[in-house]
């Protein structure tokens, strides 16, 4: 029964597949669905146009004593009309009758928010399983846009003479029932509750079998994805059942699954240590590199400074092509430098982290591509210039609309931007590196909303809300660390997959601050107890649900990001469909 509550858990809440412009509302209300299955939820085929495919697909028991369905649905808007169009396919034409509903076959979807009742009468002539499926055909303007809804059931028929109170009903068994046709006319009725009691065995044996045969092909698929890392998977499997877990219990500001995972991550891969390695590279090195791309400060022309901290600032410059040319060209850039006020080891921390990129080329990582070491004392770095500059500024300008902001960010837009992130992070680590600092202050976005990956140089300058000291004078960002990178200091790709998760979080709240009552010296034990960020208002359940199994205790159990690429894909592609 607790495998049989994950899988309805995940039909519940994970199974968005069709977007229908926020027209429809079709489900069964906890009442009916307490009586079916006997679990106290609404089950949502079509939530605000949404199209669940998870439950259509889920062929729903209805045992021996119900005869009767109920739906409840309704047209969201007045206008335009919705029309529909039903039809029955019965599996045994001998075992039921035709099934009927109490509204007509064809008609308009009502305004209001209605019940109506399909009847799924047995013949009495034989016992056996019958598979039923309802087709709803939905149209807007009744000539577009149609859609086929199809609603799966299993009809348990039995001959008449047959007590159905004897027979286990579908709340108790789930399994595949073995047709049944045996003549209990003259069976006493010693006989026939001994003969139930048989069939209840075999059913529940069936079910378990069922039950492991899932289990064994999710271990399976998820070795197979371990081994490929890089390959897209159609769903992800992986966390159907720990994102459920996840979401048992949530707090006004936190999400606390039901047992924390304790266990620590063994045999993860070597990967340089890539951002914020400041140790890794000696000062000489750090300038023979930037030196390899050095452009004279003539080329450089600064403008308007579009982020300034204590001691850096990030201008809108202008670098100039070089002498000799025929046509001279002009490219816009970023230039970030620091004042003079900085100390040797500020320079040398800015230098280093923006150098951990170089030589990078992906569309979605934005490296150094300039230096000007004239005055080593005030270094500058160029990078090339996208138009709607810091994601997370951008974030906030679009959530503020006092700003005037031209965007007004749809769920799509985001979890576009979501992709792009990661196929930036698997670049980065299909080159060995891991940032260490994933957030959207590190990212810059475009005027087409593409997002490019930059280096965290002058981060905790511009940034000091996001970063603290926790007394060993290194200031980190303590709440996008996994918790092992937040005790342990210990870094991998699942570190990197953690802040990817409090990075879809940023997107999806526009640019707010996770944990933002929690003190930083208190965030390793409330990540220990168990403890995460809540789901954001509009954020869907599918999304958050990514999000939770980002935040896994354990680093073996978190999604690695080919998982998180092809759970996205199929969401962005789902909220592209309409009806």
């Amino acid at each position: 029964m607790k495998g049989l509550s994950l899988i309805l858990g995940s039909i519940l809440l994970l199974g968005c597949a069709g977007f229908t412009s926020s027209y429809l509302n079709l489900y069964m209300d906890s009442i009916e669905t307490f009586r079916l299955l006997g679990i106290t939820a609404e089950l949502y085929y079509v939530r605000n146009g949404i199209i669940n495919n998870y439950a259509l697909s889920f062929n729903l028991p209805i045992p021996a004593d119900v005869e009767d369905i109920y739906f409840t649905w309704q047209n969201l808007k007045e206008s335009p009309a919705m029309f529909y169009r039903m039809g029955f396919t019965v599996s045994n034409p001998r075992a039921m009758n035709q099934p009927s509903a109490n509204i007509s076959k064809d008609g308009q979807v009502p305004n209001n928010l209605s019940v109506f009742q399909v009847s799924f009468p047995c013949s009495g002539k034989m016992s056996a399983e019958v598979d039923v499926t309802l087709q709803m055909n939905i149209s807007i303007f009744s000539a577009s846009n149609l859609t086929v809804l199809d609603f799966k059931r299993r009809k348990m028929c039995l001959k008449a003479g047959v007590w159905a109170k004897d027979l286990p009903s579908s709340k108790h068994v789930m399994g595949n029932f073995s047709q049944q046709d045996q003549h209990f006319q003259d069976a006493s009725r010693t006989d026939s509750l001994t003969t139930s009691t048989h069939i209840f065995y075999i059913a529940v044996g069936c079910a378990c079998a069922l039950i492991l045969l899932i289990a064994l092909a999710v271990a399976v698929y998820y070795l197979n994805s371990q081994k490929s890392a890089d390959r897209y998977s159609k769903r992800m499997n992986y966390y159907d059942s720990s994102s459920s877990q996840a979401l048992t219990a949530q707090s006004q500001t936190f999400l606390r699954p039901d047992t924390p995972n304790n266990a620590t991550g063994a045999g993860l891969p070597n990967f340089r240590r890539g951002i914020s390695a400041i140790a890794e590279l000696k000062p000489t090195d750090v300038k023979a590199i930037l030196n390899e791309i050095a452009i004279e400060r003539k080329r450089l022309s600064l403008g308007e400074i579009l982020l300034e901290g204590t001691f850096g600032k990030i201008y809108h410059g202008v670098l100039v092509g070089e002498d000799g040319n025929e046509i001279s060209t002009e490219q816009e850039v970023f230039i970030k430098t620091i004042s003079d006020q900085a100390k040797t080891d500020q320079v040398q921390l800015f230098m280093t982290e923006s150098s951990q990129l170089k030589g990078l080329v992906h569309p979605n990582i934005n490296p150094v591509i300039g230096s000007c070491l004239e005055d080593e004392s005030q270094p500058m770095c160029i990078y090339q210039y996208s138009n709607e500059g810091n994601l997370k500024k951008f974030l906030q300008k679009c959530r503020m609309s006092e700003c005037g902001s031209h965007y007004s960010l749809s769920t799509q837009q985001l979890v576009y931007m979501e992709i792009q992130i990661i196929r930036g992070i698997q670049y980065l680590h299909r080159k060995k590196i891991i940032h260490k600092d994933i957030a959207t202050r590190n990212c810059v976005v475009d005027s087409d909303l593409v997002v490019k990956i930059m280096d965290n140089s002058l981060s905790r300058d511009l940034f000091p809300a996001d970063y603290n000291c926790l007394g060993d004078n290194e200031n980190r960002p303590i709440k996008w660390l996994s918790i092992e990178a937040l005790q342990e200091k210990r870094f991998s790709p699942a570190s990197d997959v953690w802040a990817f998760g409090v990075t879809m979080w940023e997107l999806m709240t526009m640019g707010q601050q996770p944990y933002a009552d929690v003190d930083s010296f208190e965030m390793a034990s409330y990540l220990q107890e168990g403890y995460r960020i809540a789901q954001p208002i509009n954020c869907p359940d599918e999304l958050f649900a990514v999000m939770a199994c980002c935040w896994a205790m354990s680093p073996d159990e978190r999604p690695k990001f080919s998982q998180l690429l092809g759970c996205l894909q199929d969401f962005y592609t789902a909220l592209g469909r309409y009806i």
